[in-house]
């Protein structure tokens, strides 16, 4: 009947003592994986306030795009860029070599940098650019 009350592999013999320098061991071992998360925490970026975010920074905060970041007379475009409105492509911050053209996106006409021949796009000093359909969109 005992062979009935056993667990598959099991030797039905006495526990083995679990040794103290193994606990310490486990402990110091954790202790080294959890550091680096923990430490994370504290240089963690902080998320821009409302209305600061400047022309052609990234409006994406959290894999989320936020409108709200984007300073006065910038909208956030679908692709996550504060994008400056205008009227005519005059309006526009030019970049040197590129095209850009005002179109509208809703209810607003917004700056659209053109790719270049070579499909390159003008260096912002925040967000990456790249090419997507003629246009220069933020990347992911």
């Amino acid at each position: 009947m005992r062979a009935e009350q056993r667990t598959s592999g099991s030797t039905g013999g006495i526990a083995l003592h679990y040794d103290s320098p193994m606990r310490i061991s486990n402990v110091i071992t954790l202790s080294l994986l959890l550091a680096p998360l923990l430490a994370c925490g504290e240089d963690a970026p902080t998320r821009p306030e409302n209305g600061t975010v400047t022309a052609w920074q990234a409006c994406r905060w959290d894999g989320q795009i936020l409108p709200e970041l984007c300073a006065e007379d910038l909208v956030c475009t679908y692709h996550g860029i504060c994008a400056p409105i205008c009227e005519t492509a005059e309006d526009c911050p030019m970049f040197d070599g590129f095209e850009i053209e005002c179109s509208s996106m809703d209810a607003d006409q917004i700056c659209k940098p053109l790719c270049n021949e070579s499909k390159d796009c003008p260096q912002t000093d925040e967000a990456a650019l790249e090419c997507l359909n003629r246009y220069c969109i933020g990347s992911s």
